[in-house]
């Protein structure tokens, strides 16, 4: 275990992040989706297929950054998470903004820096003209969905979905306002460092 927590910067991603995002991404599905979704799956995601979404995804941020922002959490040169978030096209559950992928590496989280990454992606949407986001969470990802609770978020829908071939249910949860999540990120408490 850590001894201390180092500082933490967000900063903007770029496209030589994409293998590190990829390789975060995979990491948090095999953690938290352990039980939820078959080891088949978990253990057989590939590294080399999510760079590549992840650098086309990191490609097109410089001229769709009005629409589109992907944010890292970066620990001296090591990304330990990242969060993105995007202005919908259409609104979904009525709500016009979504944050779509947020992952922190495990040996990291419960440090405050999803507190942090959730900020960011209230104040990005804001700039991106959004009043109200969405996030998506698989229902049995008990840790994830206290943390959106604990920010005050409200359960909009459970529905069933198909991902990759793989029957699940997701929950789909919502802020009304802004500035109620932001509010909420500030006002939740740091926890204390690992010791």
């Amino acid at each position: 275990m850590m001894s201390k927590i180092k500082e933490i910067q967000l900063r903007r991603a770029v496209i030589s992040d994409a293998e590190a995002i990829a390789a975060v991404r995979i990491e948090g599905w095999q953690t938290s989706y352990r039980g939820m979704i078959p080891d088949s799956y978990l253990d057989t995601m590939s590294l080399e297929e999510n760079v590549e979404q992840w650098r086309t995804i990191l490609q097109a941020l410089p001229t769709n950054e009005q629409n589109l922002r992907v944010y890292v959490a970066v620990s001296g040169d090591e990304i330990i998470g990242f969060i993105s978030m995007v202005k919908l096209a259409e609104p979904k559950l009525g709500r016009d903004g979504e944050i779509n992928a947020i992952y922190i590496r495990p040996q990291w989280q419960r440090c405050g820096i999803g507190k942090r990454m959730m900020h960011k992606a209230a104040r990005s949407l804001q700039e991106m003209g959004c009043s109200s986001c969405v996030i998506w969470v698989i229902d049995g990802n008990s840790v994830a969905r206290n943390f959106y609770e604990e920010l005050g978020g409200q359960i909009l829908v459970e529905q069933d979905f198909t991902w990759d071939g793989l029957d699940l249910t997701e929950v789909g949860y919502g802020w009304d306002d802004l500035s109620v999540l932001l509010a909420s990120a500030d006002a939740m408490p740091f926890p204390r460092a690992m010791q």
